[in-house]
């Protein structure tokens, strides 16, 4: 059955480590990462808009990141991005997916093929790939293939010229097909002043892939391109007695304080948020989302929103964690002036009396000025288990 409307709530991404990279995880901790599109859409869209994830440490066949047998992403849930993957594996992987429940996916296929597959094989294959998803119902958006620096695919090139014949194949595939549409992440992406449609310089980190300030920009692009497909929610207001009641509100708000003003003098911060927290009690799965209004500062290396379960074996969860470099140098937030709202991936509570923990963790460069954010809105709540198709 088709959705005219999809859930802004649920939104699916499908494809490479492009993807993939939205969310990263490890054996304690899952976090959206500063260097994902789709983690910047869900912020600048003050959380309207959602691709929820959820920390799973299992390795279905298939799904291991650059097809290394047992390494696990360490999340399930819509992100269906594995990193180095062709589209013919992504397309073997549909029967699985479309096992979870979403209206609107997001399609990035086909970057990983440009040296080894000719232009029609990746063309038809994409195209295979949008039409079972149709087929299934879903509202797709083609991603482009996103372009390169001319160290990743030579000036003049013939992965260059292939790229421009697959992306017009794909919008005449959108035409022709309804509840197809096209993203072109490519018109924040690329420099128009590039001879060879390179990517704005400190857009990307290697050539290929996202750094902050090129996740920012495309992410902006997309909640933007989003408000006419999903149905726009309206802003989240608290009221300051909706609070979590084991008895008659089970989902309250378990923070006291709803509002701070935060200032970073230097270096890093941890900033303590909600003041005294409610613990609602073990194997409860909460999150956190708060509003942020970020002046502009041209000296921040991070701005994430952290929800620490204190007990044993207790896990980490962060909104718009900072990306390192492969040298541990952090890339630059941008540094115009923006707000929006950080919401936290679930997390499962521990054994354990202690409440949660929340931090606004702030990161500036050496010999920065101070920074100053006003956070609002601040909502820690019990939410229904995600663990579902």
């Amino acid at each position: 059955m088709s959705v005219s409307l999809p859930r802004a709530s649920r939104i699916a991404i499908l494809g490479t480590s492009l993807v993939q990279q939205n969310h990263i995880g490890d054996a304690s901790s899952l976090a959206t990462s500063a260097r994902g599109w789709m983690s910047w859409a869900e912020v600048l869209s003050h959380g309207r808009l959602c691709c929820p994830v959820h920390h799973d440490p299992s390795v279905p066949s298939g799904w291991e990141p650059s097809n290394r047998p047992g390494v696990s992403r360490f999340f399930s849930g819509l992100n269906f991005g594995v990193s180095g993957q062709k589209a013919v594996e992504i397309e073997r992987r549909l029967s699985r997916l479309l096992q979870s429940d979403f209206d609107l996916i997001i399609v990035d296929a086909g970057t990983n093929d440009m040296m080894v597959e000719t232009r029609q094989t990746i063309a038809d294959t994409r195209a295979r790939i949008a039409s079972v998803l149709l087929a299934a119902g879903k509202t797709v958006i083609l991603l482009p293939i996103l372009a390169r620096s001319v160290g990743k695919w030579p000036a003049g090139g013939a992965e260059r010229a292939k790229a421009h014949w697959i992306n017009r194949q794909s919008i005449e595939f959108a035409a022709n097909n309804a509840n197809c549409h096209i993203f072109d992440w490519n018109a924040a992406w690329v420099d128009p002043d590039s001879e060879f449609g390179e990517p704005y310089p400190g857009y990307s980190d290697d050539g290929t892939h996202f750094s902050v300030p090129g996740a920012f920009a495309v992410g902006k692009l997309l909640a933007d391109y989003l408000e006419t497909i999903v149905p726009r929610a309206p802003a989240r207001l608290l009221s300051k007695d909706d609070r979590f009641d084991p008895v008659n509100n089970p989902a309250g708000n378990l923070a006291s304080d709803l509002s701070a003003r935060t200032v970073t003098e230097t270096g890093e911060q941890n900033h303590r948020l909600g003041g005294q927290l409610v613990h609602p009690g073990t194997g409860v799965w909460v999150e956190a989302i708060c509003n942020v209004e970020i002046p502009a500062h041209d000296g921040v290396l991070g701005i994430s929103l952290r929800l620490k379960d204190v007990a044993a074996e207790g896990q980490t969860m962060t909104a718009l964690a900072p990306f390192r470099a492969d040298d541990g140098r952090l890339f630059s937030f941008p540094s115009a002036q923006w707000q929006g709202a950080l919401r936290t991936p679930p997390l499962k509570l521990r054994p354990g009396k202690a409440p949660p923990e929340l931090f606004l963790d702030v990161i500036l460069q050496p010999g920065s000025q101070p920074i100053e954010i006003d956070v609002s809105s601040i909502d820690i709540r019990p939410i229904s288990n995600p663990v579902r198709a």
